[in-house]
């Protein structure tokens, strides 16, 4: 589909004033698709247009073509400024594309007066400020809604004025930034993150609906912010604080104000099922014939009466993440939901006829053997599989991703599991469950969570070898396939950690070696 063909297709669902200000480039470092799919880019967009900022969209084209934007083709080096959404570690070698294939220079240091100062927020940036030090003239901290405004107020304040006077009054006056070139070496306990209390002060939902996008245009509402569980892999608690529920009242404002001009609903959050009035939300969504779909649900808060909605409401899949095949290893990770209620989602799912259910796991966590870990992950999706084609049920699809070890989390000290035990254990759950019966089992990227982990980790010492392969156009899949992560350590410092130190972390890599041999021989 061509740009001219994306816009049409396109449905604004809010008018915004006059725009004295800008433009603002606002950079999503992936597909159309996918950044039109994502509602913390599309509240950003919000957040600067309502500000008095024109804002020109600008995605990563696959085929390596000059950067320019959505709306009227500008080129990225004639933008004042950047806002480059981070939200996912591998985005980074996009972002560094962009950037060159715009006519920007992919280090801050040789940016000079006339390149547009760069912005970068999401939850990438914000877990790992340290990989963005040499790459970003600013990052945006935390959750946007206050950040963004604060922002806007300072550019709008400084336009036009030499690149030093903006930086240093976004560095004065807005809270929750860090600025390079101004503030010195990161310091996480200097530069906080912020954290959107109360949550319906500022509304979440689409702005844009768009067909090419992941969910078919679906209308994305927020339903809630943070998550109340701790599990031990898991960022989104340690890094957006507890579960923070949206106003019933406010989520069916949004709703009717807009319910002409969709179809569909998307219904997102950590633990959407766990919002106190959801099932309420669905019915409403039902009774007027929209469909319904949602994001990854917990087992054990799904009641027969929700299920029953959202079959009416079309949706064909039900995801859960029971992470893990065994009760003992899910109390391990601090996720302890008993197999039964797995098994008693599988059977109300296969009674209502769902066509497809979705789980999802973890292997290589710490203080646990891969094999063991496979193990149970083999015999817990026999058995999911099982009650959920007898009850009616169509098919299941396991996912199995490696363990990255996140920043914050009580794992961030982890173990890291050695890429020949996961391929090994891997090959057996996909030997034993795939293409059997009604299972399907994709392949499990390893080079691509090894990559994830260190960029998790690394900071500028890796900025060099990041642009090198943007040059090159290479990906970030085999980049680290020989990476000595021993390194990130020394480098990153104990300060990151809330546990223990780094060094602990990796130092156990020798233990998953050892037994991934010993498993070999």
């Amino acid at each position: 589909m061509s740009f001219t063909d994306r816009v049409s297709h396109e449905k604004h669902l809010l008018s915004f004033p006059a725009a004295p200000y800008g433009p603002v480039g606002m950079m999503y470092p992936n597909l159309y698709g996918v950044g039109m799919a994502s509602l913390g880019y599309q509240q950003i967009y919000r957040l600067f247009s309502e500000s008095g900022f024109a804002v020109e969209r600008v995605f990563w084209d696959k085929k390596g073509r000059e950067t320019r934007s959505l709306e009227n083709r500008i080129p990225l080096f004639r933008f004042p400024v950047l806002a480059s959404s981070y939200t996912y570690e591998l985005d980074i070698i996009h972002i560094l594309q962009m950037l060159i294939r715009g006519g920007v220079a992919p280090l801050r240091e040789d940016r000079g007066e006339e390149s547009p100062i760069l912005i970068v927020g999401g939850q990438a940036a914000t877990a790992n400020v340290r990989l963005l030090t040499r790459i970003a003239d600013v990052v945006a901290m935390g959750e946007g809604e206050a950040l963004t405004p604060n922002l806007a107020q300072a550019l709008a304040e400084t336009q036009g004025q030499p690149r030093e006077t903006v930086l240093r009054r976004i560095a004065d006056t807005v809270r929750h930034v860090y600025v390079p070139s101004l503030h010195g070496a990161y310091d996480p306990i200097l530069h906080t993150a912020h954290t959107l209390d109360p949550l319906d002060s500022v509304d979440c939902h689409s702005v844009i609906l768009a067909e090419a996008d992941e969910f078919s245009g679906a209308f994305l509402l927020e339903m809630s912010r943070g998550c109340m569980y701790r599990c031990k892999f898991c960022i989104v608690h340690y890094m957006n604080g507890s579960a923070r529920y949206r106003d019933y009242d406010r989520l069916i404002g949004a709703l009717d104000r807009h319910q002409d001009q969709f179809s569909k609903v998307g219904l997102l959050g950590a633990a959407v099922a766990d919002h106190p009035r959801v099932e309420d939300v669905t019915e409403w969504l039902v009774r007027r014939g929209k469909q319904v779909a949602t994001s990854s649900l917990r087992a054990e808060r799904i009641s027969e009466r929700f299920l029953e909605l959202l079959r009416e409401g079309g949706q064909h899949n039900i995801t859960v993440a029971p992470e893990t095949g065994g009760i003992e290893s899910r109390k391990r990770m601090r996720k302890g939901v008993t197999d039964e209620k797995y098994f008693r989602l599988a059977e109300m799912a296969g009674k209502r006829g769902f066509p497809s259910m979705k789980l999802y796991f973890v292997i290589g966590t710490p203080e646990s053997d891969v094999f063991d870990e496979a193990t149970e992950i083999v015999q817990f999706g026999r058995a999911m599989n099982e009650v959920f084609t007898k009850s009616g049920g169509g098919r299941l699809t396991i996912t199995v991703s490696p363990f990255v070890p996140k920043p914050t989390t009580p794992w961030a000290e982890g173990s890291l599991w050695d890429a020949r035990a996961v391929k090994k254990a891997s090959r057996i759950i996909r030997k034993e469950l795939a293409f059997r019966e009604n299972v399907k089992v994709p392949p499990v990227n390893v080079k691509e969570a090894l990559a994830e982990t260190a960029l998790s980790w690394a900071g500028e010492e890796i900025t060099g070898e990041l642009i090198d392969l943007a040059m090159k156009e290479d990906g970030l899949e085999s980049a680290f396939s020989n990476f000595d992560f021993s390194t990130l350590a020394r480098d990153a410092g104990a300060a990151a950690l809330p546990h223990e130190t780094e060094l602990a972390y990796m130092a156990k890599v020798n233990q998953s070696r050892s037994t991934a041999e010993s498993h070999s021989a």
